[in-house]
């Protein structure tokens, strides 16, 4: 069980204005009261319960929130939360950055969310960590807190993920030794079927949870997986195109060119030329 925090703090340097990911405001009560958003907040919100049970109105849904739930607002969503219990102990954070609205996208965060009964032990680690040094060092303790915030918005992510895929334990013994097969041997021809024997299950399900999980299929996550290895190559040796592609589990140059040009737009030489010339622009 967390211990209470009794204070709010809202951290402030200058730095932290150019950051992607900027921790605005960490704190936390045992007597949570009433709050209302209309829709012109500005800050994204974590909140999580530690004692207690409250109720979160939003989008014409009410949820009770009891202890170990967690609930997301991304900014300009109205919303409103209250006690159910005279003591209501909870957690929070803010944060926006210059770049976050996108990141939030991509990692699909971008719609308000409740989590039942997560499991928050890892949040409540970097929510520590964050709350020490930003008391401790009043010059970097910002930055250290705007790095750790963005921890915690991974770890929301982790967490909603699980929570979408039922049995993602389970999903999880059976992804791990793919992928990190997948890892070990790319740079070889690597037939799916080999992958298939050794998740123990059926291809249509293997390639279920694999996109669930990994946001692609198989197939096009090891083509990606061999076109980064690519380009890693051609900025870091002076192979030849033929060579690499062979390299990366690429049997014929022509198709590893064809491939290359539809993900990157241009020809491998032609990134290698371009990759090159603005890498001597910035020395």
């Amino acid at each position: 069980m967390s211990l209470a925090v009794e204070m709010n703090i809202y951290p402030y340097a200058e730095k932290t204005e150019s950051l992607p990911v900027c921790l605005r405001g960490i704190g936390g009560t045992e007597w949570q009261g009433y709050v209302k958003e209309t829709g012109d907040n500005c800050w994204n919100k974590l909140l999580w319960c530690v004692k207690g049970r409250g109720c979160l109105n939003f989008d014409n849904k009410s949820v009770e929130i009891s202890a170990g739930d967690l609930l997301y607002m991304p900014r300009r969503f109205p919303h409103e939360y209250y006690p159910f219990e005279k003591k209501w102990t909870v957690r929070w954070i803010v944060f926006d950055g210059y770049d976050l609205d996108r990141t939030l996208t991509q990692l699909g965060l971008d719609k308000p969310s409740v989590i039942k009964g997560g499991g928050l032990k890892e949040l409540n680690r970097l929510y520590d960590k964050a709350m020490l040094s930003i008391q401790a060092d009043r010059i970097n303790g910002p930055l250290r807190g705007s790095g750790l915030c963005y921890e915690m918005i991974l770890e929301l992510h982790s967490l909603m993920m699980s929570e979408a895929l039922p049995g993602s334990a389970v999903r999880n013994e059976i992804l791990l030794p793919v992928i990190n097969h997948i890892e070990d041997n790319f740079r070889r021809d690597l037939p799916v079927t080999e992958l298939v024997e050794l998740g123990g299950v059926s291809h249509q399900y293997l390639g279920r949870i694999f996109r669930q999980a990994m946001g692609t299929s198989i197939e096009k996550y090891l083509q990606k997986r061999r076109l980064w290895e690519a380009k890693h190559l051609l900025l870091e040796t002076e192979k030849p195109v033929a060579e690499i592609a062979a390299m990366c589990g690429f049997r014929d140059p022509g198709y590893f060119s064809t491939v290359f040009r539809r993900a990157e737009g241009m020809s491998p030489a032609a990134y290698r030329r371009i990759s090159q010339q603005q890498l001597n622009e910035r020395k």
